[in-house]
């Protein structure tokens, strides 16, 4: 049997055929898909990120746009002293290279400070009431005493002079006011008891 013989008999086999037309079409199938990622991802042709930190969200926008990016704000914080509205960071870090039709997520001081929910205080100690308050952000505390037979138990908590209601929403870090039974009408009945 010779040379000829011999590759004829393998083409003709066709568990041989089948396997080549696989290896051939697995190989294709790759060149194609490679080809199809690189102009779906547009590899090459990137943006380079500007520098956003300090402007506002309107002037941010129009420097994106122009560019073919755009900004989406994911969180805000409140500062007292800042410019409201500023830019404060953002990803992607500017200097960096992203896709045209990305996002930009910022992060900007925000116009008014967060409203938390003041929960409800009555009867707690006074202790117990400001480590509470203090946990939460609310630095300036202030006790007022009135006369009562228990010392020490919260009775109200307010806010610029109005009595809050339990879970009443109020500034962060606003000050308030505690209303405390000082025991003071239990140490008079005790000295009227006494004469």
């Amino acid at each position: 049997m010779g040379k000829k013989q011999t590759e004829k008999s393998i083409f003709k086999n066709s568990i041989s055929k089948n396997l080549l037309i696989i290896v051939v079409s697995g190989l294709l199938l790759i060149l194609l898909s490679l080809l199809f990622l690189n102009v779906y991802t547009r590899h090459g042709q990137n943006v380079i990120v500007p520098a956003l930190g300090g402007l506002q969200v309107k002037e941010a926008n129009t420097i994106l746009h122009s560019k073919g990016l755009h900004a989406q704000v994911v969180d805000s914080i409140y500062l007292r002293d800042a410019v409201p509205g500023a830019i404060i960071d953002q990803t992607p870090k500017e200097g960096n290279k992203v896709k045209e039709g990305r996002s930009i997520y910022i992060t900007i001081y925000s116009k008014s400070p967060q409203q938390i929910a003041v929960p409800n205080l009555v009867d707690y100690s006074t202790r117990q009431a400001a480590a509470l308050l203090t946990s939460m952000g609310f630095k300036q505390l202030h006790i007022e005493e009135i006369p009562s037979e228990y010392s020490g138990l919260v009775v109200a908590v307010k806010y610029r002079g109005k009595t809050l209601t339990p879970e009443e929403k109020i500034p962060a870090g606003s000050p308030l006011t505690l209303v405390v039974t000082s025991g003071v009408l239990a140490d008079s009945l005790r000295v009227d008891n006494e004469y």
